[in-house]
């Protein structure tokens, strides 16, 4: 793959009949914090575009980014900086071991282990764990070997020979939607491994994201937005079973876990929704796009505006806006590692949160810039009796 690649096939049904809905032309890169100068030789925006699927209505880019820009050694997502990431690892163990007795007897693999978090909350419990990420490339953790295996490396190109295949289940949350082609990855593993073992999969719900208008939730990093429709096809056309569903609404707006084994009774038949979806999209996003203009109005009035929340999905929150969130004076996060940085082309720093910053007596108006954050935020605000727009609200 080069900086990026026009993708022509559905990641779920294989179809080449994809059509754009969303045009999001320069589009800029997520994640990515700055303290001085950008990289001139760097690309920080693509254009970009949603595609729907005319056969089966899954909804993914239209331009896969490589990996490499995406994920470079200036991307700030880690588990263990989200906030919400303890929440969301409890939310998530409850169903795993919903379907999951005998822990100690058991031997799991987790694809994006990331930072290996989740795996040190949970692998213990099991006889073995495997974890597999790029982060991990030329690198070592501290983790006991005797209890885990990390493995530095793409989903795509692992030798399954390097994984023990008597796995009982395998776990991928909020990964999917990052993976080019999930079809042909998951069949490598469903075709590999025992017909007993367990998939877990979580992602963010794409049919929440329509309803309520987060179109902001569409960048770079997330080649494919999944539903519960577009899940059922995958696990279909594998040869496998739903056995569990939940939702986590407290989670990315809305995030949705599937728990399905081999079953030879499955029937592997592709279902279209397209119609409805197609319509649901065009509708919701004119709302989106006419909610965004009017509060961008609003916003170019206001004097002393600053942001709360620096989040690593602020750039695409100003895009949708105005660009650049040139009106905004300066970010305050709690967390003190993102202090003193900034985004790449907007001009508002970051600085760590303190009383003083958003008190009355400044006259300061506060635009909420971490939207999946923004119930707590907005909390801590009307506490402090502050004034403040919240775009997803």
């Amino acid at each position: 793959m080069k900086n990026f690649i026009k993708q022509k096939e559905c990641g779920i049904c294989s179809s080449e009949n994809l059509k754009k809905i969303i045009d999001l032309k320069k589009f800029p890169l997520t994640g990515i914090f700055i303290k001085k100068k950008i990289s001139k030789n760097f690309p920080y925006h693509f254009n970009q575009g949603l595609n729907i699927c005319k056969n089966c209505g899954h909804l993914q880019l239209e331009n896969f980014v490589s990996p490499k820009i995406l994920y470079n050694n200036i991307y700030a997502n880690r588990t263990s900086e989200s906030f919400l990431s303890d929440n969301a690892i409890n939310f998530f163990k409850k169903f795993l071991f919903r379907y999951l007795k005998n822990t100690k007897k058991l031997n799991i693999l987790e694809i994006g282990c990331n930072d290996t978090k989740f795996l040190k909350n949970v692998g213990s419990k099991f006889n073995h764990s495997y974890g597999i990420d790029p982060i991990w490339i030329k690198k070592k953790t501290n983790l006991n070997r005797k209890k885990f295996t990390i493995i530095g490396n793409f989903i795509e190109k692992i030798n399954l020979q390097s994984i023990n295949r008597n796995l009982d289940a395998v776990i991928s949350t909020h990964n999917l939607e990052h993976i080019q082609n999930p079809f042909n990855t998951l069949k490598r593993f469903v075709d590999n491994l025992k017909d007993k073992t367990i998939f877990f999969i979580e992602v963010p719900d794409a049919d929440l994201m329509i309803k309520n208008l987060r179109f902001d939730q569409i960048f770079h990093q997330h080649y494919h937005y999944l539903n519960l429709h577009s899940l059922n096809n995958l696990t279909n056309r594998l040869g496998c079973k739903v056995i569990g569903k939940e939702i986590n609404y407290k989670f990315w707006g809305g995030s949705l876990m599937i728990a399905f084994q081999k079953d030879t009774k499955t029937k592997q038949i592709i279902k279209s929704n397209y119609k409805i979806m197609i319509k649901k999209i065009t509708n919701n996003y004119k709302l989106f796009k006419k909610k965004y203009k009017k509060l961008n109005y609003k916003l170019k009035k206001e004097k002393n505006l600053i942001g709360y929340g620096a989040g690593q999905m602020v750039p695409s929150v100003a895009y949708h806006l105005d660009k650049n969130l040139n009106y905004v004076d300066f970010f305050v996060d709690d967390n003190p590692n993102r202090a003193n940085q900034k985004y790449p082309f907007i001009k508002a720093k970051i600085k760590l949160f303190e009383e003083k910053l958003i008190e009355d007596k400044n006259n300061r108006n506060v635009l909420i810039t971490a939207l999946d954050g923004a119930v707590s935020i907005g909390k801590k605000l009307k506490k402090l009796k502050v004034k403040y727009y919240n775009p997803s609200a």
